[in-house]
């Protein structure tokens, strides 16, 4: 009788590792922008899942999906608007457009069991730069361009691209977002009737300011350029009036 029971003890366990687990994904805080959040579930270097949702859907923290058992890359874009477009693994700024208020994050997960829980904290991933130019053409307009049009999904690095961007507002007086750029490529271009008469290096004259693309939540920038003196005072959000810098161009 005691052998029997031991044999009766012994059972083989049922393979969980062939089920697909449950992830639940919900922010660690409030959003702070409004527009709608992308999840993308990453595998293997593959989007194996991808769901656009409501800011309120994500906030509620019922938003889940049900994908392999296997070790997963989670990255979540919030603000996006339609002034971004999703295809394949990019989320690309629409051209004449200003980036989204694009907050990102990416986590690693095991997905090792049947559910698992991913609190996320997206970090700023753009720049809103107000923009005064002094010393204007009659009738002139301002362009900025650049060379990042939108961002990886998989790896949140910038994608290259065609930026292109006339702010709509304002008089001497701009304001529009820029995404994270990899270099100094950035240019403000004023033209006069449709020919351009200046090009200003704005790339170098935030670079010479110590501004860095690298942070994890990028600042806020105000650029005052006078035409007529050829330097740009710099100030960056946060950083003390005294630290405000005049570059030449």
């Amino acid at each position: 009788m005691p052998l029997m029971l031991a044999l009766c003890a012994c059972s083989v366990k049922e393979d969980r590792s062939v089920c697909p687990c449950e992830l639940f994904i919900r922010p660690v805080e409030p959003l702070k922008t409004e527009g709608n959040v992308l999840v993308s579930v990453i595998q293997d270097g593959t989007v194996v899942k991808q769901g656009m949702l409501t800011r309120e859907d994500f906030e509620s923290g019922n938003y889940s999906v049900i994908v392999p058992r296997k070790k997963s890359t989670i990255t979540v874009f919030t603000g996006i608007t339609d002034m971004n477009t999703v295809g394949g693994r990019l989320l690309s700024i629409r051209y004449s457009h200003q980036c989204d208020e694009v907050y990102s994050c990416s986590e690693e997960a095991a997905l090792a069991d049947d559910e698992y829980e991913c609190i996320v904290l997206p970090h700023k991933n753009f720049a809103l730069l107000k923009l005064i130019v002094l010393g204007m053409p009659e009738g002139g307009e301002v362009k900025v361009r650049g060379t990042v049009q939108g961002y990886d999904l998989v790896s949140l690095d910038p994608s290259g691209g065609s930026f292109d961007c006339e702010p709509r507002e304002g008089v001497g007086s701009w304001s529009l977002r820029l995404p994270r750029q990899t270099d100094e490529s950035l240019l403000l271009e004023v033209s006069s009737g449709g020919v351009p008469v200046y090009e200003v290096p704005l790339g170098n004259l935030i670079a010479a300011s110590g501004y860095s693309f690298a942070d994890a939540d990028l600042s806020d920038m105000t650029i005052t350029v006078d035409l007529t003196r050829k330097d740009a005072l710099i100030a960056i959000a946060g950083w003390e009036l005294s630290e405000s810098y005049v570059v030449e161009f």
